[in-house]
């Protein structure tokens, strides 16, 4: 008679549970809503209700917010406060200024590989989102479109290096462009201004133009960052007023 002793030989043939995997989920879901701006310069966040919406526990938003803390996403303001990293004039103008170099560089590497119809025809599709959303006033789908031509176009460039270091860079300043959302014509007029400026980095990308495309990214960031430079000038200036009045 054959006897098996399972003691031996026999492993139970279960993957063990990866609780990375839902931290690493919490971490890019929360990543892209900043870098989409679904979050606003100086707006409160709470793990509580983050975790809500996320449909987890709070262990894995916490970890999450701690490298978004890390990465100066997001601030903690207070023992039990935390807020997206707010505007602040003279940093933004850095971060625009080192985005410019960089994402010109990303554009122009882009251009400068062989012919690509398949990344020709995907820039065109995003940007075409954003003018359809601009006709319904959907901002935010305005919004995720346009962070889905730069992206495509960023990692056309072929180096994944560069594509995290602008991804870092978006994390801090997705949400200051979110906030033109607070007047409809500002946003409106910069991101009708931004879909014509990204036909030109689509053409310069199919004609293979290394320095129409670096410009054309460049003119695309500088002149968004001055039109929203202006809006919070503006707003501050009524704050004042309106302090001072009372």
């Amino acid at each position: 008679m054959n006897t098996f002793d399972l003691t031996k030989n026999s492993k139970p043939m279960l993957a063990p549970v990866d609780v990375s995997t839902v931290q690493e989920r919490v971490y890019q879901s929360l990543r892209l809503g900043l870098l989409r701006g679904e979050f606003l310069p100086g707006e409160q966040v709470s793990i509580r209700a983050l975790a809500n919406m996320l449909g987890t526990s709070a262990m894995p938003v916490r970890e999450a917010i701690a490298r978004l803390i890390a990465e100066r996403a997001i601030e903690q303001s207070g023992p039990r406060t935390l807020r997206v990293a707010p505007y602040h004039a003279s940093e933004h103008e850095a971060y625009i200024r080192i985005r410019m170099q960089l994402e010109g560089y990303a554009a122009e590497r882009a251009a400068s590989g062989p012919k690509n119809p398949k990344l020709v025809d995907a820039l065109r599709r995003h940007n075409d989102q954003i003018k359809e959303a601009l006709q319904v006033d959907d901002y935010d789908s305005a919004l995720t479109g346009n962070q889905a031509f730069h992206f495509e176009l960023y990692r056309a460039s072929g180096y994944s290096q560069l594509l995290d270091l602008i991804s870092t860079l978006w994390l801090r300043t997705g949400p200051i462009v979110a906030s033109a959302r607070k007047d409809t014509s500002l946003f409106e007029r910069v991101f009708t201004h931004g879909v014509k400026i990204h036909s030109n980095v689509i053409d310069a990308v199919a004609q293979r133009d290394r320095a129409a495309a670096r410009w054309s990214v460049n003119l695309d960031i500088r002149s968004s960052h001055l039109a929203i430079r202006r809006f919070y000038k503006l707003a501050d200036g009524n704050a004042a007023d309106v302090s001072g009045a009372d």
